[in-house]
Formats: structure tokens, C-alpha cells, sequence
């Protein structure tokens, strides 16, 4: 009796002896530094390797499947070094249907996007100047977005956070130009704040009711409010509240209006500084067959587009890379889905099987992209193994430096040693990347997910793991 009455509790031990021992047992230090920022135990993934090591350093829960918000981005940043190459590069041109006459165009003015990720300002002034350069001043037809290379389901802007005029909740188009959004600048003198909108759309207007007040800096956008409402001919961006004269120079991006009226807006605007000629209005159409090229612009490469969306976590260069990747290997138009397809399909051939792997968007602004400590080791072990690891390596923040860890670790020595994406959504805060000590260079990767973790808190965890890591014997 006594013994089968034992054989059912040791089986059942032998069940869950693997959950119990599946952890490795957290060091005393990070232990004590976890209950002192209260980061709960179960909230928290790590896994730490050198680079050549045959097994971690530490892994704690490091298969435990996590949302990594923009540390996503590691996968979709080694997938699009490979299988579009690091001199790769989106054209974005001008074409005509009608003909050309003493610098006047009987017809219209077909813009094609190509899916540039950094279609900047000056980019799209280049494209301009460049028309003016071959005698073009006049324009008698209309100007004709083409945005058929890449195609996004048309959803409500912000739907992610509620937050319209954030620029990482644009929605990624074919011709999108300066992430559609406007770089207010606030220069205070003596006694007014001015307000300088870089574009400036001939689509916006705005009013200034922005009072120049003393007092210290501090979190000055707090008190910065912009309302922008809708108007005949364009948008309204009303700014209000106060502005503290020992802030100097400061700016603030925004999103004013859709990237139809806003595109219209830029190009009206740049084509009357350069002393063009509009006589017809903006629409949505195709370059016809039989249309020839006026012009063109090449983006940057590849490589170094990839810093602008590592560096400074830019969502919509992400997604615009995920759509690209659809479109060169899966056929236009270019879609999130064949881009992750795509993804999915590099990550099998290249043996980097990831099962907890779950991706959306591609880019972890999403609540239910899913990724291991482990399986994020995995990438950055192959990357840093690859022949392309000095540009994956260099589209890393650099601690203390630059990027989203510009203001991290400062006055520690891990400064300058640390190449890592962060990744921060309410409820999460992520750091994985290449730690170098010595002439030994580690992998990191730090995944919380708990209510809090996107707090300084969350951070000073986040670093004490780094920091625990550098000062180790």
C-alpha cells in the first residue's frame, strides 16, 4: 500500500522536476537588485553568452516567450541584410505621358514611390531640383501619386495607442516623404517663443498662442499642448500653454495631416521655392504604360537605412523594409504579410528555427509579436557570425553615445562598450545586443514584461544586469 501509494507522488515529482530546474538559479546580486527595483521574478528573461561560448552564461527563462516591443527589429534587420544586401537601394521617380515644350508639360506629372524609407525633405527636393535641371518650370496637368509598389490596409491612424499624430503610427506608403510629418522648432527671444514648421505644407497654418515664461526647463513638452483641427485647403495646428525661456532651441515632430494632402502640400511648396509653375490640382492614379522617366532619386543603401531604424527605433522605416522584402521576393505590390512570409521563410532555410517566434508587423509595435531570450541570443549569433556582421553591428545604439542608449550608462564604464537595440511599449522594456569587455565580446538580452517596466525601474533593472555582466570575474 505504502509503496504505490509513494509511485504517483514520484512521478508526479519527475513531471515537474523540469519546470522546477528549467531556470538557471538568479545570482545573489541581480537577485537583490530585482527585489530592490520590485521586478517580479516571473517578469523577467535573460540570457547572457560570450559570443564563442559553448553554453550561457546565465539563462533565466530564456524560453519563456515574451513581447520584445522594438527589439523585433533584430530579426527584420538581419532577414533584409541578406536577402536584399547591404548596397541596396529604393528609387523614386518622375514621369510624364504628354510632351515637354520650351520647359512646359502638356499633361501631367506622375510621382512613382518606390518604398524609400528615408525619403527625407531634401530627398524630395532633390527629386524637384532635378526636374527644374532639365528645363522643366511649368506644369500644365496635374501631379498623380503612385503608391501601387507597396500596399497597407487602410486603418484608423493611432489605433495602436489612440495617438494620431505620433510618427511611428504612420501608416508605411510607397511615396512617403519625410515620415509625413512636420519638425516644429521653438526659438525663443526676447519676449515671444517663435514657431518655425520644417516642411511647412502650403496645406498647414499655424497659430502661435505659446506664452515665454522663466523658470527651469524640465519636461517642457508637459506644457506645450497642439490642437490641429481641420480647415478649407488643409489642417490647423494651434499651439498653446508655455514654454520656459531657459529651454533654448528645442523641437517637436508631429503628424498634421493624411499623406495624400501632405505629400500635395510639400511638393507645392518646394516647387514654388524653386520658381515652378503648378496649374493643376494633386490626385491618386498610376504611371501609365508608355510613360518616360523625367527623373529620379536613389535612397541610401541598405546599410545605412539600417541605422536610422536601429538607432533610433523608427517604426515606419521597419515596416517599410518588411513590405520591401514582399515586394522584391513575392511580387508588387509589396504587403506586411509577404514580407513576414518572406522572413519566415529566410529564418527555416537558414537553420534559425525560433517555434516561441510570433511576428505582426515585424517591427514589436504590436501586443502580440512573441519572441524567447534565447531565441533572440540565436539571432544575434548568427549575425554576429555572418559576413555581414560589421553592418549589423554598426546599426546598434552604442551606449552613452548615440541612439536610444545615448542617455544610458553614463559615468559607468560599460560606456561605449555596449552596441544594443532597446525596445520600450507600456508594460515592456527590452535591451539585447553585443557586449565587449576585454577581448571578449558577449550577447545580451534583457526581456520585462510587467506592469512597470517601462518605468525607470524597469531601466535601472535592465542595466544592472549589463553592469553585473561587465564587472564579472
Amino acid at each position: 500500500m505504502k509503496k504505490a501509494s509513494v509511485l504517483p507522488v514520484l512521478a508526479l515529482a519527475a513531471f515537474l522536476m523540469p519546470a522546477l530546474v528549467s531556470a538557471d538559479p538568479l545570482p545573489l546580486a541581480l537577485r537583490t537588485l530585482f527585489a530592490r527595483e520590485h521586478v517580479p521574478l516571473d517578469g523577467i528573461s535573460i540570457y547572457l553568452r560570450r559570443i564563442h561560448g559553448r553554453r550561457p552564461i546565465l539563462a533565466y527563462r530564456a524560453h519563456t516567450p515574451r513581447d520584445p516591443a522594438s527589439v523585433m527589429k533584430l530579426v527584420t534587420a538581419l532577414v533584409s541584410l541578406y536577402t536584399l544586401g547591404p548596397s541596396y537601394t529604393w528609387r523614386t521617380g518622375a514621369y510624364a505621358s504628354g510632351p515637354v515644350v520650351h520647359g512646359v508639360l502638356h499633361g501631367n506629372l506622375y510621382l512613382r514611390g518606390g518604398g524609400d524609407p528615408y525619403l527625407i525633405t531634401k530627398s524630395f527636393w532633390d527629386l524637384l531640383h532635378g526636374l527644374r535641371g532639365r528645363g522643366l518650370r511649368e506644369i500644365d496637368g496635374n501631379i498623380v501619386l503612385d503608391q501601387h509598389y507597396l500596399h497597407a490596409p487602410r486603418t484608423r491612424r493611432g489605433a495602436f495607442d489612440g495617438l494620431r499624430d505620433r510618427t511611428y503610427n504612420v501608416r508605411p506608403r510607397a511615396l512617403l516623404v519625410n515620415f509625413q510629418a512636420v519638425e516644429f522648432r521653438f526659438l525663443p527671444g526676447a519676449s515671444q517663443v517663435r514657431v518655425l514648421p520644417d516642411p511647412y505644407p502650403t496645406t498647414l497654418r499655424v497659430i502661435n498662442r505659446l506664452r515665454l515664461v522663466p523658470g527651469p526647463c524640465g519636461d517642457w513638452r508637459a506644457h506645450v499642448h497642439l490642437r490641429i483641427t481641420r480647415v478649407e485647403g488643409g489642417n490647423l495646428a494651434t499651439f498653446q500653454g508655455r514654454y520656459p525661456r531657459t529651454c533654448g532651441l528645442q523641437h517637436l515632430y508631429r503628424v498634421t495631416d493624411n499623406d495624400r494632402r501632405y505629400v500635395s502640400g510639400v511638393f507645392a511648396e518646394l516647387w514654388r521655392q524653386q520658381g515652378g509653375l503648378l496649374h493643376g490640382g494633386f490626385m491618386a492614379g498610376r504611371v501609365p504604360r508608355g510613360a518616360r522617366l523625367l527623373y529620379q532619386v536613389h535612397s541610401r543603401p541598405l546599410a545605412d537605412i539600417l541605422r536610422s531604424v536601429d538607432k533610433y527605433s523608427n517604426n515606419v522605416m521597419g515596416r517599410l523594409l518588411v513590405m520591401t522584402l514582399g515586394a522584391v521576393k513575392a511580387g508588387v505590390p509589396g504587403t506586411t504579410a509577404k514580407g513576414l512570409a518572406v522572413m519566415r521563410a529566410w529564418l527555416a532555410h537558414h537553420d534559425l528555427h525560433l517555434p516561441r517566434l510570433v511576428l505582426r508587423n515585424g517591427v514589436g509595435l504590436s501586443r502580440a509579436e512573441r519572441i524567447t531570450a534565447a531565441e533572440v541570443g540565436r539571432i544575434l549569433r548568427y549575425a554576429y557570425n555572418g559576413r555581414y556582421m560589421p553592418e549589423y553591428v554598426s546599426s546598434l545604439p552604442i551606449a552613452g553615445i548615440d541612439g536610444t542608449l545615448r542617455y544610458r550608462f553614463l559615468r559607468s564604464p560599460v560606456v561605449g562598450h555596449l552596441h544594443g537595440k532597446t525596445g520600450t511599449i507600456n508594460g515592456v522594456d527590452t535591451l539585447a545586443g553585443y557586449l565587449q569587455r576585454g577581448g571578449r565580446r558577449y550577447i545580451v538580452v534583457v526581456l520585462e514584461n510587467y506592469p512597470g517596466a517601462d518605468t525607470e525601474r524597469g531601466f535601472r533593472a535592465e542595466d544592472g544586469v549589463i553592469k553585473w555582466l561587465y564587472a564579472r570575474k
